[in-house]
């Protein structure tokens, strides 16, 4: 049986989890009314758009509110509603200190490993980590040592890390100023976070989880427990992935354990947060919490009953099968998340790119993301029985159909080890550059990220030097239908290189 949370949540203090203190001072703002000569400039007076009010379906000037005289409270400088608002996050969610964020989990990423790292210092993390994850190396200066991608077996792709390997590599880069992992990622699939937890701590590193895709973990006992009662240093979480919250919401939670310097993450965040923030988005996330806190037991109820049906439903589907319990155990797999359906389609003939497009065109149904043998489908607390069985309905129709006639391309392993490091991501983002052909890159050190989506891991970071092995596999990739992030020629016809190199 799939692992659950049976970590005890750590003492927090009874607080009124009913309450959403910072929306209730905006309301009351809102219904005082007073004449602007202040900014936003439509002042709540002048009407959006025609073509924005048939979008939002309303006016919702009136409600973006900003920080005035002390009244509505500030981001970056919380006294009194916003602060109350963080301070009922972080008993909600098991930690002991919440930010609230508002440029999403990407700054929740930077600002952690900004926090805990500076110019120099070793930061380990996972090559299969967010994009952001090396923004924050980049902007840091931190050199990064990499966790080794270990494919699983079926799926093809790097799901969890092994505890085992991050004390080889603790060993090895003695000292370690962090250590950065993603858990749970895309798929659901987490790593043993309390045995890299220890492992961190006994050699003087924080431990920072992305659990972007985590937020609603620790709210049901069916679920995997989050890395923030397992007391992670920093738990970074999109709020706005799993749960109710408006796109862009996401929080930083903090706890007490001697790495984490409140006082370095408030500064760096209110450096890379806009100063200009959002009441409707940090409204959205006191809202997100009071809901999760007080109805997310029932709500994950029904959403695991749901996701449990359907993966049972899809496996029954001839050509398809829908991974669960045998996750566990697998490539340093601890946990799996049961509410995202790893769908793989290939014993349908099908790439999960085409069953991705599939389900889109054919049935108005949009996935999570596609690879290249799955589909992955996100079941959350917005999803209902009839929103479950219109997508296995269309999975059993496209299984059902006839199998394509051509034969796919035969799966590729992407070069075994990784690029040679020749300059830190941060001398090679700011180096000068320029462009040259791509056929022609071999040898040289490339100065924009390389990221084929899926996916997702950076084939090429900043600083590395360019070899063929790597341009063969992004040219097999970019065949079968990826997508790549980060370099400035989105055709990739040109890369970006270092003068010199």
């Amino acid at each position: 049986m799939m692992a659950q949370n049976t970590a005890p949540a750590p003492a927090t203090p009874a607080l009124d989890q009913t309450q959403m203190p910072f929306l209730e001072s905006l309301a009351a703002e809102k219904a005082r009314w007073q004449t602007s000569f202040h900014m936003p400039g439509h002042k709540g007076t002048l009407a959006p758009h025609p073509a924005l009010l048939d979008y939002w379906g309303g006016n919702i000037h009136p409600a973006d509110l900003v920080e005035i005289n002390g009244i509505i409270d500030y981001l970056h400088a919380p006294k009194g509603a916003l602060l109350a608002a963080q301070h009922l996050a972080a008993a909600a969610y098991g930690a002991d200190h919440t930010f609230f964020l508002i440029n999403g989990s990407t700054v929740g990423n930077i600002g952690a490993i900004m926090s805990a790292a500076s110019d120099g210092q070793t930061v380990i993390m996972a090559r299969a980590s967010h994009r952001s994850v090396y923004g924050g190396v980049a902007l840091s200066g931190a050199m990064p040592v990499y966790i080794a991608p270990e494919d699983h077996p079926e799926i093809g792709f790097p799901l969890a890390v092994r505890a085992e390997a991050i004390a080889a590599l603790l060993k090895a880069h003695a000292p370690v100023a962090a250590i950065h992992i993603t858990s749970p990622n895309y798929y659901g699939a987490q790593s043993d976070t309390a045995a890299i937890r220890a492992l961190a701590h006994a050699h003087g590193a924080a431990l920072l989880v992305d659990e972007a895709h985590g937020s609603h973990l620790g709210f049901h006992p069916g679920l995997p427990a989050s890395a923030t009662h397992l007391r992670a240093d920093m738990v970074i979480q999109s709020t706005h992935k799993t749960q109710g919250a408006l796109t862009q919401c996401s929080m930083l939670h903090c706890n007490d354990s001697g790495h984490v310097n409140l006082a370095r993450v408030a500064q760096v965040l209110a450096l890379l947060q806009t100063s200009s923030p959002s009441s409707i988005l940090l409204a959205s996330l006191d809202a997100a919490r009071m809901q999760m806190a007080t109805q997310g037991p029932a709500l994950l109820g029904t959403a695991l009953a749901l996701a449990h049906e359907a993966r049972a439903a899809i496996r029954q589907i001839e050509g398809l099968w829908c991974y669960g319990d045998e996750l566990i155990g697998v490539n340093g797999i601890h946990a799996y998340d049961p509410t995202k359906l790893i769908i793989r389609v290939t014993g349908c003939g099908l790439s999960g790119f085409a069953a991705y497009d599939r389900l889109r065109y054919d049935f108005g149904i949009d996935a999570e993301f596609a690879d290249l043998r799955q589909v992955i489908a996100s079941i959350t607390i917005g999803d209902t029985a009839a929103s479950v069985q219109k997508l296995v309905d269309a999975l059993r129709q496209i299984a059902a159909e006839a199998r394509p006639a051509h034969t796919a391309e035969a799966v590729i392993a992407p070069p075994p080890g990784l690029p040679e490091i020749v300059i830190s991501p941060r001398a090679a983002y700011f180096a000068p550059s320029r462009a040259i052909p791509l056929a022609e890159a071999a040898g040289h050190i490339v100065a924009e990220n390389i990221i084929p989506y899926p996916p997702g891991i950076p084939l090429l970071v900043p600083g590395e030097r360019i070899e063929q092995p790597w341009l063969d596999y992004l040219a097999y990739l970019m065949r079968q239908g990826s997508g790549v992030v980060g370099p400035e020629d989105k055709t990739l016809r040109l890369i970006r290189v270092v003068d010199g190199s």
